[in-house]
């Protein structure tokens, strides 16, 4: 008896337990209606006005010189003490590039041989500092620059021009 009572306990519990299949429905009485999203007013950017062009103010160097032209910092670099010599079938060109600026300046130069002055150039050469730099960082005064020519020929009797690299042009460092 007691299994009788036991499955039809079994039984009921599961006729109690079964499964209740709900689905969701929406009713309008208690539903709140959906508002459309306002569309946001177009805003009009301000039209540009001109903003008045300043007037030029001239750029001044340290020394209180107006920077002018593009070349301003060459006119405080001249070169001094410049020898052309040959050594073991090479030839070199020293020279003392002074800086009269009180600020370091930055720059690259070159030394052109010519075969006649004004002729056709022959043989060139970068200028370098002691640590080999060909950008030259020339600090105020005295700096040792040379340069080695990759030449047969003998230039020490040829015309040669020293010149600035006009793409780096002169600097302040």
């Amino acid at each position: 008896m007691k299994r009788i009572a036991v499955c039809i306990g079994i039984m009921l519990c599961m006729l109690l337990c079964g499964c209740v299949h709900d689905e969701p429905v929406l009713m309008p009485v208690y539903t709140l209606p959906i508002e459309p999203t306002p569309t946001p007013a177009p805003t009009l950017a301000p039209t540009p006005t001109a903003a008045p062009t300043p007037s030029p103010t001239p750029l001044i160097d340290v020394t209180g010189v107006d920077i002018e032209e593009v070349d301003h910092f060459r006119r405080y670099l001249h070169f001094r003490n410049i020898q052309v010599y040959e050594q073991c079938e090479d030839t070199f060109v020293d020279a003392l590039l002074v800086n009269d600026y009180p600020l370091p300046l930055m720059c690259a130069a070159t030394v052109t041989f010519y075969e006649q002055e004004g002729g056709e150039t022959i043989a060139e050469g970068k200028l370098q500092t002691r640590d080999g730099e060909y950008v030259l960082l020339l600090q105020p005064g005295e700096t040792t620059v040379y340069a080695q020519i990759d030449t047969d020929m003998r230039l020490t009797d040829m015309p040669f021009a020293l010149a600035f690299d006009a793409s780096l042009g002169v600097l302040p460092a």
